[in-house]
């Protein structure tokens, strides 16, 4: 049954899923009334688990604003995070009620258990059986008969595919497939600013996955509002939350919230004042208190989206105040919202979605299945239906509700074309306003590096493989973090490329710390920007290093390393240095890049592989040889030992393809 599986995922999950977390402190440091206090990167003890864990490498993200922090030395104390500084393994604390601990004392931060709110949903089963009625409607969407018919007017420069997805709404659920530099953001910014035109008495849930993905949804919508003409329903719409970037806001505060900003302090204070387990008496009061402030908040909650036409917060948000969207509804199991959208929905549970989906008559997907998945930490089989995979997993292969937004304006040609061989099938291309462009041709035409200007993806061979360190705690290699040191030191100094303009990227926490330290030894401003690639999507700058640090580990043999790769690669606009081993290229990910960047440049006339199965010895006389095969090109790049299989390099994919000798021959015969 699928209630019941469902609610065994969950359940699941939640086992798999630490309820503290304790970080090394390397200082704090006092800012005003807050606290800054700076992580040691390579140390993290989850809840219930061995350190060194692969589900005990908790991440630094949003999912840690608002959590409650708690520390024993050098006096207890406690605070609620304010802000995660993802870049600098920060945390900014707020109403601590005593000073942070210093150098080598531990932090503990209880963060908030979205999870929970989500399973609460699940077991509430009236509202679990209208969400499981949904999951049909995504397979197989209906046509509205009240659809809106959207033209895009006045936004002339609407792409083919971006104009053709304004029909969408006319789906109960549709998907809006925007692989990475397609514009998929203004696209639903234009969207919407018109449906709230065409359906005057619509109102609209915006959901997205992080804090700054809401903030760029909400602008983007604002912004299509006011170049659209359409300013008096710019105050209709409304950004809720407390954790918004204030300064993206800055000319718009028309969107932000008129909470009791008092309230919200005291919510804050009580939160991070959380007492010991172990004190049950204090526990409960504690308890009873946060239960009546959040009571209130969700009162003052509810006037402000009653007086809204859009209204935009996090998924985990809605998770929380799930209650509250609900009491919205006109009438008993009406949707309170005509359209449902969730943005970066590749990211969203297919539980968390189906969760989501009855509060709208309609809904809409954005994003791209091929970017990062849903976070999951259980091996469970139903929690990897469940919670391992979104919405997209459901998405029809094509038809009138899925559009693929398949021009960018973001990556150069030579990037594109790997991209979207690796990735899309070769679906995605160059928008053509881009070729013809001299300035966007030009700023793709830069040195860095061992890589001239018009040499856009570079792999850099290198001696040394990457292996686990006891030291950095994870898999490290000290030869790239070197390499990438240097690369950036002297691209800086030669005074051609400026700090914002470099990504460094790596998948792993440890290698990202190291590289830090060798950018530092070599006087590099930490401005510029080293991350773990799942903390990139929705970046880009002009030039993209990439470190895989150890090819071999079993993390990165997986499907989910691929979304990684397509993530990492992608964030480039002008230029891509990859630095691989011969560990490195064993990896079929990695061996698949190397393989497509040297048969890409082949230009060899392809021998049909038919003629060759007509010659004596075949395929003894194939191998070696650039060769067509139907809709396949490539190389043939082995044989087995009996000479019965042999096996084709795709130019395109970079893949191996297994090739049957006998049925060639007898193909050949006629």
């Amino acid at each position: 049954m699928p209630l019941a599986d469902l609610r065994t995922a969950l359940n699941a999950e939640l086992a798999a899923t630490p309820e503290y977390y304790d970080f090394k402190v390397l200082r704090s440091e006092r800012e005003g009334a807050l606290w800054r206090v700076t992580l040691a990167p390579g140390y993290v003890f989850a809840e219930g688990q061995r350190p060194g864990q692969a589900s005990a490498q908790a991440l630094l993200d949003d999912s840690l604003d608002g959590a409650s922090a708690w520390w024993g030395a050098p006096e207890k104390g406690g605070a609620s995070v304010l802000a995660v500084v993802v870049e600098d393994d920060q945390l900014v604390l707020q109403n601590a009620s005593s000073p942070p601990p210093g150098t080598d004392l531990l932090i503990r931060l209880y963060p908030p258990r979205f999870l929970t709110a989500v399973a609460d949903a699940w077991w509430d089963t009236p509202w679990a059986e209208r969400a499981l009625a949904c999951l049909p409607d995504l397979a197989r969407p209906e046509v509205l008969a009240d659809g809106p018919v959207l033209t895009g007017e006045p936004f002339r420069w609407l792409r083919p595919a971006q104009r053709q997805a304004l029909s969408l709404l006319q789906a109960s659920s549709g998907f809006l497939w925007g692989p990475p530099g397609t514009g998929k953001t203004t696209t639903l910014g234009v969207m919407l600013a018109e449906y709230l035109e065409r359906r005057p008495e619509a109102r609209v849930l915006l959901l997205s996955t992080t804090n700054q993905a809401v903030d760029l949804a909400t602008l983007a919508v604002d912004k299509a509002l006011q170049k659209g003409r359409r300013e008096t329903l710019r105050a209709t719409v409304r950004r809720l939350g407390t954790r918004f970037d204030a300064a993206a806001y800055a000319g718009r505060e028309h969107l932000l919230p008129t909470d009791d900003h008092d309230l919200i302090g005291r919510l804050a204070r009580v939160e991070a004042a959380r007492p010991s387990s172990r004190e049950a008496a204090k526990l409960k009061a504690w308890a009873d208190r946060l239960a009546a402030l959040r009571e209130e908040l969700r009162a003052q909650s509810l006037k402000v989206l009653r007086s809204c036409r859009l209204v935009s917060m996090t998924t985990t948000r809605a998770a929380f105040t799930l209650k509250t969207l609900r009491e919205l509804a006109p009438e008993e199991g009406e949707p309170p919202f005509d359209l449902l959208v969730f943005d970066e929905a590749s990211q969203v549970s297919l539980a968390h979605a189906l969760a989501l989906m009855p509060l709208g008559r309609a809904r809409l997907f954005a994003g791209d299945p091929q970017q990062l998945s849903p976070v999951l930490r259980s091996p469970d089989r139903l929690a990897r239906r469940w919670l391992g995979r979104s919405a997209f997993g459901e998405m029809p292969p094509r038809g009138a509700s899925v559009a693929l937004l398949d021009e960018q304006s973001r990556m150069a040609g030579p990037i594109s074309e790997l991209v979207s061989d690796l990735f899309y099938d070769g679906a995605l291309r160059v928008a053509e306003d881009a070729l013809a462009s001299p300035d966007w041709l030009a700023a793709r035409q830069r040195a860095l590096g061992d890589a001239d200007a018009g040499t856009h993806v570079h792999v850099h061979r290198l001696k040394t493989d990457g292996a686990w360190s006891a030291m950095e705690r994870g898999p490290a290699r000290r030869e790239s973090a070197e390499l990438i040191a240097a690369t950036v030191a002297a691209a800086l100094e030669s005074g051609h490329w400026l700090p914002q303009e470099l990504i460094v990227l790596t998948p792993f926490r440890a290698q990202r710390a190291l590289i830090r330290q060798r950018l530092w030894a070599h006087g590099v401003p930490e401005t510029v920007k080293v991350s773990t690639v799942h903390r990139a999507q929705g970046s880009e700058a002009p030039a993209v290093l990439f470190d895989p640090a150890d090819g071999t580990q079993p993390f990165l043999q997986t499907e989910e390393a691929q979304r990684l790769l397509n993530v990492a690669l992608s964030r480039a606009q002008a230029k891509v240095l990859v630095y691989l081993s011969a560990a490195d290229i064993t990896n079929p990910m990695l061996a698949a890049l190397v393989q497509r960047l040297k048969l890409g440049t082949d230009t060899r006339e392809a021998v049909p592989l038919l003629e060759l199965a007509r010659r004596p010895g075949f395929p003894a006389n194939a191998l070696g040889q650039r060769v067509s095969a139907g809709r396949h090109t490539g190389e043939v790049s082995r044989l087995s030992p009996d000479g019965r299989q042999f096996w084709l390099v795709n130019e395109r994919s970079g893949t191996e393809q297994l090739f049957d000798t006998e049925f060639w021959r007898a193909k050949a015969r006629g």
